[in-house]
């Protein structure tokens, strides 16, 4: 499902500014630790390793986030989410795409013909959920041949 054509939507920044966040008030505590320790060699290595926790999680969740949601023509992958279901399907699987609401915030559920689900969680894309939305529907529009009215 890569290559051209596909469309990438990411977790929204603000998830991974927060852990970057909870990281630095870690590493922060440690530092204080350290300090009333008086430095010792240990304390320092878990300091080094605090520090590059932060860097990393800096770069990995809010330089570039992971990918939530990928859509081709073909179809589409849910990545990066515990829980979801079925994690790709093409769009002629697809029997019905409907929106909700759950314990984390809105959803859009997507049910297969065979019976399975896959719940995207909407509110992890942050701005994003309502472009990608449209472009679920579109897609699906596409795959069966629908198109808007005006449209030659």
């Amino acid at each position: 499902m890569s290559g051209r054509g596909t469309t990438r939507y990411r977790w929204s920044r603000a998830y991974g500014l927060r852990f970057v966040g909870m990281s630095a008030v870690v590493l922060g505590v440690l530092w204080m630790i350290a300090a009333v320790l008086g430095f010792p060699r240990w304390s320092l290595v878990a300091l080094a390793a605090a520090g590059i926790v932060v860097v990393a999680s800096l770069v990995r969740f809010v330089v570039v986030p992971p990918v939530l949601l990928e859509l081709s023509v073909d179809g589409y992958r849910l990545r990066h989410v515990r829980g979801g279901g079925v994690a790709a399907a093409g769009w002629t699987d697809v029997d019905s795409v409907t929106g909700g609401t759950g314990d984390q915030g809105s959803l859009m559920v997507v049910k297969l013909h065979a019976g399975g689900t896959t719940v995207v969680p909407l509110v992890l894309l942050g701005p994003q959920a309502v472009p990608a939305e449209r472009a679920v529907h579109e897609s699906l529009n596409a795959a069966f041949g629908y198109r808007r009215l005006g449209e030659h």
